[in-house]
């Protein structure tokens, strides 16, 4: 027996129908209709490539700071759209073409790699900041910079490169250079020798200068061991000064310097001679820097080589002094002078007046000199115990003396 089948009112199917159109309709919105509204969607930390730095190179300019820059972008689209973008496609540029000169350029950021069918809403930055210098070259010798104790009791007497080095950077980081050095250990050499040593350029600040090419980077340098001593210097003029003046003093600082050499050479010398200052036509006082020449063998340490010599002019002033007594010199054993015609001398001296402010009487001697005189009379030169360059006149300049 069949079994019976429930009928659907009319009305019931047709209800069912139409939630089922509606249903369909719906969903068919939710999947499609989305297709043509436009919504935005963000892509971050995109690279920002700077183009054509190489054209910088060409007009002698470097970029002052060459770092990383990344764009953060925002754009707008329909989700269809916005689902066809490849993010590695996206790029973001920045063309240094344009720029011929150092300063300061404000410069566009261009993306590409992306479709006209989106739009960008936003992007930051939209300008970089972009600042170039000059390409500046400079030859520049190497100091070196020692560290430790050589063996033995010897000291570095001499550690210099062999050759410059040629630094190339930014204008601005070249001017920064206070020095640029190598340091080599010595401690516990024993014996001359050869190092290679990395360079750096520092600034006054003792900071290393790190956006500078430094060719060679390496250096050769030769480091020569011995003893060391300190030595005065013997000063001289050569010429003369303007009428009505004359040299009163010639002063060295430091008024010593360090020397070094092998032991056996560096017992030779007491003192270092100083090429002769020319004083012509000079007035006045004055001061001249000048670079010792150390002699062969010989080496200057911590730049003692460099001393200020300062030459004292003035106009020259004259004092007259008289003494009671001119003595006798030099007299064989058992001699005496038993008579003297001028026991009475004036003593005319010129010079700088500190010089002669200075002395009274009892400081100046007049003497008559009797060496390998035998008994008898004689007339002798009076002569004092100043410098020859002081003494203008002696009155008398003889006097007769007799000796027994």
């Amino acid at each position: 027996m069949a079994a019976n089948k429930k009928k659907i009112a009319l009305h019931e199917r047709l209800f069912r129908l139409i939630a089922a159109v509606g249903i369909a309709i719906t969903l068919w919105f939710m999947v499609n209709g989305n297709a043509d509204m436009l919504i935005t969607q963000d892509y971050n930390s995109i690279p920002i490539t700077l183009t054509n730095v190489e054209s910088l190179a060409e007009k002698n300019l470097v970029l002052v700071d060459n770092k990383n820059y990344y764009l953060n972008l925002q754009v707008k689209g329909t989700d269809r759209n916005l689902r066809n973008i490849i993010m590695k496609e996206i790029t973001a540029e920045v063309d240094l073409s344009d720029i011929d000169e150092k300063g300061i350029y404000d410069l566009d950021v261009e993306v590409k790699g992306l479709a006209n069918s989106v739009i960008i809403s936003s992007m930051n930055p939209t300008t970089l900041s972009i600042e170039v210098d000059n390409i500046i070259k400079e030859a520049v010798d190497v100091g070196i910079v020692l560290e430790g104790i050589p063996a033995n009791d010897l000291s570095v007497i001499s550690a210099k490169s062999q050759e410059k080095v040629e630094v190339e950077g930014p204008e601005a980081s070249i001017t920064r250079i206070d020095k640029i050095t190598a340091t080599a250990n010595v401690n516990g050499l024993a014996t001359d020798t050869t190092r290679y040593l990395d360079v750096t350029a520092y600034d006054v600040d003792g900071s290393p200068i790190s956006d500078l090419e430094i060719l060679p980077n390496v250096v050769p340098t030769e480091i020569f061991l011995g003893k060391t001593k300190s030595v005065g210097m013997t000063p001289s003029t050569v010429g003369e000064p303007a009428n009505g003046t004359i040299v009163t003093e010639i002063m060295v600082e430091p008024s010593k310097v360090i020397i070094g050499a092998k032991e056996d050479l560096l017992n030779t010398i007491e003192t270092i001679a100083i090429d002769p200052i020319n004083v012509s036509g000079q007035s006045k006082t004055f001061t001249k820097d000048i670079s010792l020449t150390a002699p062969t063998g010989f080496y200057f340490l911590d730049d003692s080589g460099k001393v200020k010599v300062t030459v004292a002019i003035e106009s020259p002033v004259e004092k007259s002094f008289t003494l009671d007594k001119v003595s006798a010199k030099n007299l064989a054993a058992g001699q005496v002078m038993s008579k003297i015609k001028d026991s009475r001398v004036i003593v005319k001296l010129e010079g700088a007046s500190s010089v002669l402010n200075s002395l009274n009487t009892a400081q100046i001697e007049a003497f008559v000199d009797c060496t390998n005189l035998a008994p008898g009379e004689y007339e002798l030169p009076i002569q004092t115990n100043l410098s020859q360059a002081l003494v203008k006149s002696i009155t008398p300049a003889r006097t007769t003396v007799t000796i027994e």
